[in-house]
């Protein structure tokens, strides 16, 4: 059996492969003759860099600024499926957080409340919680001058300065940290990145250049087993069909409690595997008008489409379960 290296995040954060997991537990990568080794590589700065270096075959990261500098005119990674989007009601349980008297009393309602609030931030300005609150400032006709950034990282920090009330808003992402947050009563999620972002492609399906030109027949039977796994992700949120079972998967996979996994927010992603591509080059210009990258990084070197094609041209496009 052919040995596949698939990096993910660990620990707490090994939830967000959740739609690879569900193909990996239900056995459609073993029945396409193929070994799944888990490497907890970690999150996008320690596995893009090893996806780029072929010491990883495959890993599910969004189009973030790493992702973006990983490419290269002869051997770049491309992004090969949808591995979960911000869609209404979707896209993990992740967001801006606030201090729940703020949302209580009624002083944060809209975007434009942001207004003089305390926010912390990561240090570096082209993180993921950038990129969220400034596309929530701009939807409340405001820019980062009309914030106090308070600079933290991410982390158990932020809870602790939400506590104390030393901020009033940040971003958290981990199922298990909003479970946590909502426990202690440190903050309340305030709105879903679906809200601030909707349509954004999260994180995607991304090959190593090696594995997808030199493992051609492996890089589509791992598309095709992996479609399987997200087609029963999709119907097991969507539809309702084996729901249960597929939380089971989850937990075992993941190592969460089943608990954590059941409140988690599931990903928005799309049953024939698509990726959205308007979305990602929103992001691509984001950095690019940012000045975190260069100009020259072309979208249609980021994408390819061609083994999701492969992969419905033998599995049949997707078709909704039937109600009975």
């Amino acid at each position: 059996m052919t040995s596949i290296k698939v990096g993910m995040n660990g620990g707490t954060a090994k939830i967000y492969a959740g739609v690879t997991l569900v193909g990996i537990g239900r056995g459609y990568f073993k029945r396409q003759g193929l070994d799944i080794e888990v490497l907890e590589t970690g999150g996008r700065r320690d596995s893009i860099p090893m996806l780029a270096s072929d010491e990883l075959d495959v890993t599910a990261q969004g189009p973030n600024l790493e992702f973006f500098q990983a490419w290269k005119p002869n051997g770049s990674i491309v992004m090969v499926a949808d591995h979960g989007a911000a869609k209404p009601g979707r896209g993990g349980a992740g967001g801006i957080v606030a201090r729940p008297e703020l949302v209580t009393s009624g002083q944060l309602r809209d975007f434009s409340d942001l207004r003089g609030k305390r926010v912390a931030l990561s240090p570096r300005k082209y993180d993921h919680d950038w990129f969220t609150i400034c596309s929530a400032l701009e939807l409340g006709g405001l820019t980062v001058d009309d914030i106090q950034v308070v600079t933290i990282g991410m982390g158990g920090g932020r809870h602790e300065a939400l506590a104390d009330g030393s901020i009033d808003v940040t971003t958290v992402d981990r199922p298990a940290s909003i479970k946590e947050g909502a426990e202690t009563g440190a903050f309340v999620v305030w709105k879903h990145e679906y809200e601030v972002r909707p349509g954004r492609q999260q994180r995607a399906v991304v090959f190593g250049h090696r594995f997808r030109t030199e493992r051609p027949d492996e890089a589509q039977r791992y598309i095709v087993a992996y479609l399987q796994g997200l087609r029963d992700y999709y119907d097991a949120f969507e539809n309702g069909v084996n729901r249960d079972t597929i939380i089971d998967v989850l937990s075992a996979e993941c190592g969460d409690p089943r608990a954590v996994v059941e409140a988690t927010i599931p990903a928005g992603v799309n049953p024939d595997g698509y990726l959205n591509v308007d979305a990602i080059e929103h992001d691509l210009r984001w950095y690019q008008d940012g000045g975190f990258l260069s100009d020259s990084v072309p979208l249609d070197g980021l994408i390819d489409h061609s083994y999701i094609e492969a992969a419905i041209a033998e599995l049949g496009p997707y078709r909704a379960p039937e109600v009975r």
